[in-house]
């Protein structure tokens, strides 16, 4: 979970400091705007008294600070209320430059100390479409934009002749493609065919559905009076742009309801609205539960000054979310209760109306009341920083742009959100919001109650560190961050680990690699983490193949596919003080997979796996490059390190993956040639791999004559107790005592694992000998 504190940090041990997240690479501000900022710091002698976060010319202290982190603990062994997060307003100083942000440690008696956490580009939006309007004149100019990627060809065929049918005759239509493939950026571009009315541009990387709308806005010609959004798969009435037109009057925003079909157009309900009431007149009810959809929207142009550039996408945010909000804090939103266009339900969706309209049941309620309390204390600290720390960013960027023009009500509401995670007042009144849920009709889908336990949480966890430097009291609550703040949406539950299952999944799910068209041709080596207290002969040869392969004219970077434990400042010095690594910060990237947003990459980038889970993640990442394979750096044969179950069945489907083998010696390739296993199950294995023997550290062996004037021999091997390392056979080493021990070794030579072999071979050098030296 957490990044290693910066290269440059200063290097001494008074106090360190790092990110849970990454900052964002490039961040477009406009009229201002604000990051979620989260991690910890730690000090020697624990006397911090308040943090600030420092980034141009603003200074906000932090909106948690001390909180307890017993990952941190754990590894420093100090530090326990070292958590902090932030909400930081971002003022533009240009496209193209550089933002830092950086952490002002106050201490007892007054004392500041400034640390860098970290910092971004700031960047720029793209420019309009060059696209005219059609006329006729005297009817109002209105662009349609419109997000795609990968759309099925049918009803995207089907999206666009309703678009063309609208009796509304002047319109455009701008369409941003994040990234589809060859074949169907190839589909669009014969179904949009010559008509001047719509203008395609293809994203340079992958956006996702929330930067490819911002994008697709972005492009609006600046005559547009009014904008409406589309989907890539709905299909419109024939007058909803007219009946939209009409309806707005003096409004900022109008919307419709939507009638819901399958992908063959069979109805499967005349409204949207079935399972919740429609209140887009609150604020608050629409802050904290959003019920205007995007597709049924068209709002006037002018508010594009203020929707964009959209916030920073760290959170699973919602386009229509956005713009809803900010139609509703600069005026008034209106509603046509009639469908005016057909909301087609499919797999590929990104949220359904179900899953957007989902409310537990009181029986789920009160079952999950039998659950475990340290699950549900989890969920609830999932909740804050997902939900509430994603509507505390959207309200902070709210009144950053349009504090001076909103009404003050609406001002008023967002300001007593905003004081909701240190007000007991604001707390109770949204868990009094929150009681009308519970009889009639939901509005909100009990968004309130899911908010009120997210911040008593942040309650409960800051009570929990009064007067204790240490986590040996019996009540131990953390406040570490989920992994992402950014799950897909209805899978909240799967960033909590619950067990081995979720565990797994989470192991070997895909890093957020985004294709970049300027990104530059790298070999990406993935490794597990980076850990200096666990950095042996393994890490070592990998790191030592990453410096080779730069040292031979290629860019390579390491990624870590696993969370990355506290680093100290001089963590590089102490890589490079390794042999062979000198010089190893200076020619190789790091990259930390999990705390990064995205990764980006080209579709010319080369994966080497290093373990059998850093192999799925290669194997998901070809999937968006040329490549037809990966590189495999093999050191041991991975099933035999687990119990025969999941784990096991994992690490031996990685070898069944398209590609190339490396193995750290020529006794384990012969293993695997030997059972098929890999790239040796096809007839070309040797072509497909190759080995090298792994450095040893020199040893200057006894001569003949200390041999001979001693008076016993001894053989000495690696084993250990522990239930993780049950590979080395810590057993089988106690039975080597015994006289029965050629036939054990025999035995377990049958059985054709390579390290067992060892003990085989071991007991050919040992034979005669007087004893064996367990170590």
């Amino acid at each position: 979970m957490l990044v290693p504190a910066m290269p440059d940090q200063p290097a001494d041990d008074d106090i360190w400091a790092g990110l849970d997240y990454s900052l964002p690479e490039q961040v477009v501000i406009g009229s201002g705007s604000a990051l979620f900022v989260a991690g910890w710091v730690a000090a020697a002698d624990e006397d911090v008294e308040s943090l600030w976060l420092l980034s141009g010319r603003s200074r906000t202290e932090a909106l948690a600070s001390s909180m307890p982190r017993l990952d941190v603990w754990q590894t420093l062994a100090r530090g326990y209320q070292s958590g902090f997060w932030a909400i930081v307003p971002l003022s533009s100083t240009g496209p193209g430059s550089e933002h830092k942000v950086e952490l002002e440690v106050v201490r007892a008696g007054r004392s500041r100390t400034v640390r860098a956490l970290g910092s971004f580009r700031e960047a720029c939006l793209d420019e309009p479409a060059p696209i005219a309007f059609p006329g006729p004149d005297g009817e109002a100019n209105v662009a349609i934009a419109m997000a795609t990627f990968n759309p099925p060809e049918s009803l995207f065929n089907a999206q666009l002749e309703s678009i063309r049918r609208q009796t509304h005759a002047n319109w455009v239509c701008v369409i941003s493609d994040d990234c589809s493939s060859p074949s169907k950026q190839a589909m669009i571009a014969e179904a949009v065919g010559r008509d001047p009315r719509f203008f395609v541009s293809a994203s340079p990387s992958r956006q996702g559905f929330y930067g490819n709308f911002e994008r697709a806005l972005a492009m609006v010609p600046p005559s547009a009076e009014f904008v409406a959004l589309a989907d890539q798969d709905d299909r419109w009435h024939d007058r909803k742009l007219a009946d939209l037109l009409k309806a707005i009057h003096g409004a900022m925003l109008v919307y419709s309801d939507a009638r819901l079909v399958t992908e063959e157009g069979v109805v499967l309900g005349d409204t949207y609205w079935s399972k919740r009431r429609n209140e887009s007149d609150d604020l608050l009810s629409l802050l904290v539960a959003n019920c205007v959809t995007g597709a049924a929207s068209l709002f006037r142009a002018e508010l594009l000054e203020d929707i964009l550039p959209f916030p920073p996408g760290q959170f699973s945010h919602f386009h229509d979310h956005w713009i809803a909000l900010v139609a509703r804090a600069l005026g008034e939103i209106r509603y046509v209760d009639r469908p005016l266009y057909d909301y087609t339900q499919h797999e590929g969706a990104v949220l359904g109306h179900d899953a957007a309209n989902r409310m537990p049941r009181l029986a789920d309620r009160v079952r999950a009341l039998r659950d475990d309390p340290r699950s549900r204390v989890r969920l609830w600290r999932a909740h804050y920083f997902i939900d509430a720390m994603r509507l505390y960013q959207f309200a902070s960027i709210l009144l950053l742009r349009c504090a001076g023009r909103m009404r003050p009500p609406a001002r008023r509401t967002l300001e007593r959100f905003l004081r909701t995670d240190t007000s007991w007042l604001e707390l109770l009144r949204l868990a009094s919001r929150g009681t009308r849920e519970i009889a009639g009709r939901p509005a909100t889908l009990g968004a309130e109650w899911m908010l009120f336990r997210a911040f008593s949480w942040r309650r409960l966890v800051s009570l929990s560190t009064v007067g204790r430097a240490s986590p040996q009291q019996r009540l131990r609550l953390d406040a570490l961050p989920p992994a992402v703040l950014d799950p897909e949406p209805g899978k909240l539950e799967e960033t909590i680990p619950q067990g081995s299952g979720s565990t797994l999944e989470t192991k070997v799910a895909p890093l957020s690699f985004s294709v970049t068209v300027d990104a530059p041709e790298r070999v990406n080596l993935l490794v597990p983490t980076i850990d200096l207290a666990h950095f042996f002969g393994g890490y070592i040869a990998k790191f030592n193949l990453a410096l080779a392969l730069a040292r031979r004219g290629r860019r390579v970077r390491i990624v870590t596919v696993d969370p990355v434990p506290p680093l100290p400042p001089d963590w590089l010095n102490r890589i490079e003080a390794f042999a062979g690594l000198s010089g190893f910060g200076d020619e190789v990237e790091v990259a930390f997979g999990r705390e990064s947003q995205e990764i980006a990459v080209s579709r010319s980038d080369r994966f080497v796996a290093t373990t059998w889970w850093t192999a799925h993640v290669a194997a998901q990442a070809l999937e968006i490059t040329d490549a037809e394979r990966f590189a495999y750096l093999i050191q041991e044969y991975e099933p035999g390190t687990f119990p025969l179950g999941s784990y096991a069945a994992m690490a031996n489907e990685s070898y069944m993956f398209p590609h190339s083998a490396i193995f750290s010696s020529e006794l384990l390739r012969e293993y695997f040639c030997r059972h098929e296993i890999g790239v040796f199950a096809h007839p070309d294995g040797d072509a497909s791999s190759l080995s090298f023997e792994n450095a040893i550290t020199p040893v200057q062996p006894p001569t003949a004559a200390e041999l001979e004037g001693r008076e016993s021999r001894r053989l000495l091997f690696y084993a250990r107790p522990e239930p993780h390392a049950a590979r080395n056979m810590f057993e089988l080493g106690m039975l080597g005592r015994s006289t029965h021990t050629p036939c054990m070794l025999r035995r377990s030579q049958s059985l054709g694992l390579s390290v067992w072999g060892f003990f085989s071979s071991a007991w050919v050098v040992s034979r005669g000998a007087r004893g064996v030296q367990l170590v």
